[in-house]
């Protein structure tokens, strides 16, 4: 997040009502956290500067200086704070820590994530190897030569689902690093040292015993379940050498190059050319076997060579020497293997295929090495849906009633909660006779609900009690998602809005907005409208909406796809996505 160059929108010092929330703030988040930690990291009297910033991806974020250091900072949009590693220095086990190899942080400086072959694991590796926690927790990573935390971020997967992926996949989504562009705001002070990782570090072979994959008694490090530098490296077979690089160089170097991509995810335009080859044949020979031509070769390439790409691999046309989708169409009709033709203009459709051409014929379907229908990639397949409920806040004329039920200002119920308090309270203080279906109304009920405009009334129905009491309180919604603080929402939920705008040249475009608003990470989201339209994409600051609204930007009308998308791959309700009738409307026959 913070490994490129931001943009400074605002410096301003905390009042001291602002610092007094700051510190509830952190106390909720980190309750290990004792009171007095929490002054010394907010402090009344010395210097506390609120900076509001932008990434260079445009996620907008309000970050903590105490003084000279950033101590911790807010991302906008997720509301939730997290510390830098200025704040993990001086308290090392706030955090679920994650070791790994000292190179690897190198890495992470380049804007990488950690992936789990990078995480060394102490002991044997089995379901509670990694501990016990769900995806989206804030964690630490350090290194095996030294405990204090490196780099700070959340955990992509939850505990089980690292356990079950066999040590393939993303780890740690990292947020901040050591030496990046936000460490640099602070005094650039380096890491302390603070003893190895490990009170009891295992030996760690340099050298591969016989028999790959199978634990040799000799090795300690085998039998504990950590993992080498050089089983790290070897880790990734397919993984392209930098030039004047051997196998034999530091193989903390080597496996950290993995993090710039999925374990299996094929990386150099290369072999991204011979995996395109494949995907294209691949496709002939399975769902485009009986597809009717002329097709478009946008459809062709979304519906029938991304699905053909096997699983852990990543197909993406701007990675490999052909930059574009009608350069490689076009060399595989200079191969004889297709016709494309341009009808009408800027149109390119498939009109032929070659099923009689020899490599074509000869092309033998692996079908064990696509065993998930890619309609998005592994981050989509995982996603959980938030859990969207309509609350009723506590506040106004209703505040003292809820007081004498336990209750403070601004807590949420749910609409079942509200006549349960209230029958409760009814019974508990006996206002109601037997028999008698009108409730007497004590002082405590009767502001809370009859307006000061009706003057008294003494009694009133069960049914007018409770309408009254939900009309009293403040509608909100309550977004809950998997490892994450629910997130209250006053008033009616934005939706997902999906606009259709032209540019330059009447081009047309399609502008996404609020999806991170239930928890989709718009980057992603971005990348699998790239993979699944062929279109470019970016994420960036809205234009003419709030500050700190983000767009996913489209080029060309997708909506369709965007919309099934978000249906059915995100499970988003049809309720909360407004612009789906913006769909483009095809040609009548």
């Amino acid at each position: 997040m913070f490994t490129k160059p931001f943009k400074v929108k605002s410096q301003t010092q905390l009042k001291g009502s602002d610092r007094k929330k700051l510190r509830v703030e952190l106390s909720k988040m980190y309750p290990s956290l004792t009171a007095e930690d929490v002054n010394k990291l907010v402090p009344s009297k010395e210097d506390v500067t609120l900076i509001k910033m932008y990434c260079h991806r445009g996620e907008s974020v309000n970050v903590y200086q105490v003084q000279k250091d950033p101590m911790f900072f807010m991302i906008e949009r997720e509301k939730e704070i997290y510390p830098t590693v200025y704040m993990l220095w001086k308290y090392p086990n706030l955090l679920r820590t994650f070791t790994t190899q000292d190179p690897v942080i190198d890495v992470l400086l380049g804007g990488a994530d950690l992936m789990l072959p990078g995480i060394v694991v102490k002991g044997e590796l089995g379901p509670t190897a990694y501990g016990k926690f769900e995806k989206g927790l804030p964690a630490a990573v350090n290194t095996l030569e030294n405990k204090a935390p490196q780099a700070v971020g959340i955990t992509a997967q939850s505990s089980m689902d690292m356990y079950m992926s066999a040590r393939r996949g993303k780890g740690i989504t990292i947020l901040q690093v050591y030496r990046d562009y936000l460490w640099e705001l602070g005094s650039k002070s380096p890491p302390p040292s603070m003893g190895p990782a490990f009170s009891k570090p295992e030996p760690l072979s340099t050298e591969r015993t016989e028999g790959e994959g199978e634990a040799d008694a000799s090795d300690p490090a085998k039998e504990s379940g950590t993992n080498s530098p050089t089983e790290l490296a070897d880790g990734v077979e397919e993984m392209k050498l930098t030039d004047g690089q051997s196998p034999n160089s530091d193989p903390g170097v080597d496996m950290a190059l993995q993090q710039e991509g999925e374990a299996a995810q094929v990386s150099g335009p290369e072999a991204m050319d011979k995996l395109l080859l494949h995907c294209f044949l691949k496709a002939w020979k399975t769902s485009a076997k009986k597809v009717e031509v002329p097709i478009l070769t946008s459809n062709f390439y979304r519906l029938h060579m991304v699905p053909a790409c096997p699983d852990g691999a990543s197909l993406d046309i701007k990675k490999s020497s052909y930059k574009k989708l009608t350069k490689f169409l076009n060399e595989m009709a200079k191969k004889e293997f297709i016709q494309v033709k341009e009808f009408p203009k800027g149109v390119e459709n498939i009109t032929a295929v070659n099923w009689a051409h020899e490599d074509l014929k000869s092309f033998i379907v692996d079908l064990e090495e696509t065993t998930i229908k890619q309609v998005t990639n592994t981050g989509a397949r995982t996603f959980t849906p938030p859990l969207i409920e309509e609350v009723y806040q506590v506040s106004g004329d209703t505040l003292q009633f809820y007081k004498a039920n336990g209750l403070s200002k601004g807590d949420v119920l749910i609409t079942g909660e509200v006549r349960q308090v209230v029958t409760n309270y009814i019974k508990r203080k006996g206002l109601q006779k037997e028999g008698d279906k009108m409730v007497t109304l004590d002082p405590v009920l009767h502001e809370a609900v009859v307006n000061r405009k009706e003057g008294y009334k003494e009694k009133l129905r069960w049914d007018e009690i409770f309408s009254r009491m939900l009309g009293k309180m403040a509608p909100a919604i309550r977004i809950t998602r998997p490892g994450f603080n629910p997130v209250i929402r006053k008033g009616k939920l934005e939706p997902i809005e999906i606009n259709v705008a032209k540019r330059s040249g009447n081009k047309k475009v399609t502008l996404i907005y609020n999806a991170y608003i239930y928890g989709i990470d718009e980057a992603e989201f971005a990348h699998q409208i790239q993979v699944g339209v062929a279109a470019s994409t970016s994420v960036g600051p809205a234009e003419h909406k709030p500050q700190g609204t983000t767009q996913v930007l489209v080029q060309g009308n997708q909506v369709a796809f965007v919309s099934k998308l978000l249906l059915e791959t995100y499970h988003i309700p049809r309720k909360y996505i407004r612009g789906m009738e913006l769909a483009a409307k095809g040609k009548k026959k």
